[in-house]
């Protein structure tokens, strides 16, 4: 079995599992429960994007942003999560992951920059789960392997197509 295939570092509930550039769909899962863990509310983070501050002029009703002296308690909380999720994302990934992320500047762009690198868009996609596919049709044991080596394929495989 290559240990390539799996996820050195991360053996740990309050260590981050660390991102080469291999196996994303694995490291995405282990990422997404890690910020879940840290703050219920970092997840959003990623997904929705960073808080922004707006105050609204009573008279004009124009939206803008607030500067950081009138934050409130809770402005300031929200606005810490972004920090820390674009934290946690830099600290698991490795040099040449963290150069193509150095310049974005909340952690919703760092995730989604990672994720269109590593899994592409959703034609790429189709493609990469087709031959997912193939592989598990034409799959079968090699004479020369033991039962644990094809079932480490054959999960490796179902985790592709997944």
């Amino acid at each position: 079995m290559s240990k390539e295939r799996y996820i050195a570092e991360g053996l740990s509930c309050t260590r981050p599992s660390f991102f080469n550039g291999k196996n994303c769909y694995l490291w995405k899962g282990k990422m997404e429960l890690f910020l879940r863990s840290q703050d219920v509310d970092m997840w959003k983070v990623i997904t929705d994007g960073n808080h922004v501050p707006i105050t609204i002029d009573a008279t004009t009703k124009v939206e803008t942003i607030t500067s950081d002296a009138s934050w409130s308690r809770e402005d300031k909380e929200k606005t810490l999560l972004n920090s820390k999720a674009r934290l946690y994302l830099s600290c698991t990934v490795s040099m040449e992951e963290s150069e193509r992320v150095d310049e974005c500047d909340t952690a919703q762009k760092v995730w989604d920059t990672l994720k269109i690198h590593h899994e592409g868009i959703s034609h790429v996609n189709e493609t990469k789960i087709d031959i997912g596919v193939r592989k598990f049709v034409v799959f079968e044991m090699n004479e020369d392997k033991n039962i644990d080596e094809m079932y480490s394929r054959f999960t490796s495989t179902v985790n592709e197509i997944r």
